[in-house]
């Protein structure tokens, strides 16, 4: 996080446990009419709107692990008992709590930046102002995103909290809220800068916006909404962002994209916006983040320990079509061992055994940041790259058309790269990685969703994706019962996920701590 340092911001109020410190003005912090002064103000400010997104509740771990099991994967830590992952939780969960206070938390900071950007006394270049603006925008529009899509209707906040008593706001209806979130994208998008304004990826750009209005507007033509007049807007916005000037292109080779997260490397080109984490001069962490930490190939050695908490399911490994390169980076075909007295030498799996392998997406043994932690890691996360804009282009065009020669375009530039086709030295022979010719709607359809798991595999999108086309529980039960049925004995817990889950499991529910606060709340159903 060499541009952004996520840190804490003071004027964003936060958990007082205190009642005396309640009735007295602050003399500790400036408040936010004092503060807004200057252009190193407005950046502090604005960093302290982005700081949510590196925490573990969020896109440091829980984002992208607990709340990421899917027919991908799972839970691999086998004394779990109690945990999102395995959809055997409370409202007291504190990872549910956490996550929602977060999100929350980058709402007031937002709502108290915007209530001061244009303030006539702040000295400061008016195009980056605007650029400040822009982005403070699109965050909170994308802080009730990730709300809308994990808890359904949630109160809504457009202003700061200025009265600590201020406590009880109804639940807003979904739709409402999908509305606020595009106007607010839409306009944030006319702020904002390009991408080509900078060398690195974690700040919100043109590009940022436009893809995830596509991923915003993809969610509302499916489940719970399933607006149908969505999908053109869908294909508008990710359409938006392929346009050639924008510089996007896939990256030739799939496992660079991930080695350059963990080498503090930016491709702008592939990853539109992705999350930073790294460490300080002392070598503690500056940002929460376990990528290949908690997930990556399982090991004990400090050089590129991992818990390998996250396994692959048979079922996915079987998915990836022969020479398909992104499996055995998606998942290790190899593990780490002593062989003739070399530590962490690399010794191949058999090819019977798949729910071993892990998902090894981010591996710490390319990791350069050091020291090297055992809980955390300097890797970055993507949150949106250029071959999901190409798939999700892909899957409104579908809807609205038809398989259209554009729509197989933007699908098979995804897999000739996964087969290696767009290499210095493509594979010889070449494979033939183009999809079938003549498939229909619903056949294309089938093939856009098999391809976004293949190429998006363990980056928090598979769940969501399975409860927006509607199919997450018939999913998730068909695949518990496949593992019941056929996995090794050593591997059967591992149908956990689906043998908790219920119709409820397609929202979290509401923290028990806000429902003891908010007296209008009413609890989602069957929680």
């Amino acid at each position: 996080m060499k541009y952004i340092l996520y840190s804490f911001l003071i004027l964003s109020t936060g958990a007082i446990s205190c009642n005396k410190f309640l009735d007295k003005t602050p003399t500790d912090f400036p408040l936010p009419k004092n503060y807004f002064k200057t252009e190193n103000d407005v950046n502090t400010a604005l960093s302290g709107i982005y700081d949510p997104l590196g925490k573990t509740g969020t896109y440091g771990r829980t984002l992208f692990f607990e709340l990421d099991m899917s027919d991908e994967g799972f839970n691999a830590l086998s004394t779990t008992t109690i945990d999102l992952s395995i959809n055997n939780f409370n409202s007291s969960d504190t990872k549910v709590n956490t996550l929602w206070n977060l999100l929350y938390q980058g709402i007031n900071r937002a709502n108290v930046f915007l209530e001061n950007i244009d303030n006539a006394d702040v000295e400061m270049d008016e195009a980056k102002r605007k650029a400040a603006k822009g982005q403070a925008l699109f965050l909170r529009a994308y802080y009730y995103f990730m709300l809308v899509s994990n808890w359904g209707d949630v109160p809504v906040r457009l202003e700061s909290i200025k009265n600590v008593n201020d406590v009880s706001r109804a639940r807003t209806a979904s739709s409402e809220i999908y509305a606020f979130i595009v106007k607010d994208m839409e306009a944030a998008a006319d702020l904002v800068n390009p991408i080509s304004a900078y060398t690195y990826n974690s700040r919100i750009t043109k590009s940022v916006v436009w893809g995830i209005l596509a991923r915003v507007n993809l969610k509302m033509a499916g489940y719970p909404l399933n607006d149908a007049t969505r999908w053109a807007e869908a294909r508008k916005w990710a359409f938006k962002a392929m346009e050639p000037a924008n510089g996007h292109t896939l990256n030739p080779n799939y496992a660079q994209i991930f080695i350059n997260q963990c080498q503090d490397k930016y491709d702008t080109k592939e990853v539109l916006w992705e999350v930073e984490f790294n460490k300080v001069n002392n070598g503690s962490q500056d940002e929460e983040g376990s990528v290949g930490s908690i997930n990556g190939i399982g090991s004990s050695d400090r050089s590129m320990y991992s818990y390998g908490a996250v396994h692959i399911t048979e079922r996915y490994y079987r998915a990836f079509g022969a020479g398909d390169l992104r499996r055995d980076w998606t998942s290790n075909a190899y593990y780490y061992g002593t062989v003739g007295g070399v530590v962490n030498s690399k010794i191949p799996y058999p090819a019977t055994s798949i729910y071993n392998r892990c998902n090894a997406k981010w591996r710490r043994e390319y990791e350069t940041a050091l020291p090297k932690n055992i809980n955390t890691s300097s890797i970055n996360f993507p949150v949106l790259r250029y071959s999901d804009v190409l798939l999700m282009f892909a899957e409104a065009d579908n809807e609205v058309s038809g398989p259209t020669a554009e729509a197989y375009e933007a699908v098979n530039k995804v897999r000739r790269r996964a087969y290696g086709l767009l290499l210095p030295t493509p594979p010889d022979p070449a494979a033939d990685a183009d999809l079938a010719d003549g498939l229909d709607q619903v056949s294309f359809r089938d093939a856009v969703r098999k391809e976004r798991s293949l190429e998006l595999g363990f980056e928090a999108i598979r769940r969501h994706d399975l409860i927006r086309w509607g199919i997450y529980i018939t999913t998730m039960k068909d695949l518990a019962n496949e593992i019941t049925t056929t996995a090794p004995a050593a591997y059967k817990y591992a149908s956990r996920h689906g043998d908790n889950l219920g119709q409820r499991h397609l929202l979290l529910p509401i923290p028990s701590s806000e429902m003891a606060i908010n007296k209008a709340l009413v609890q989602n159903p069957e929680w």
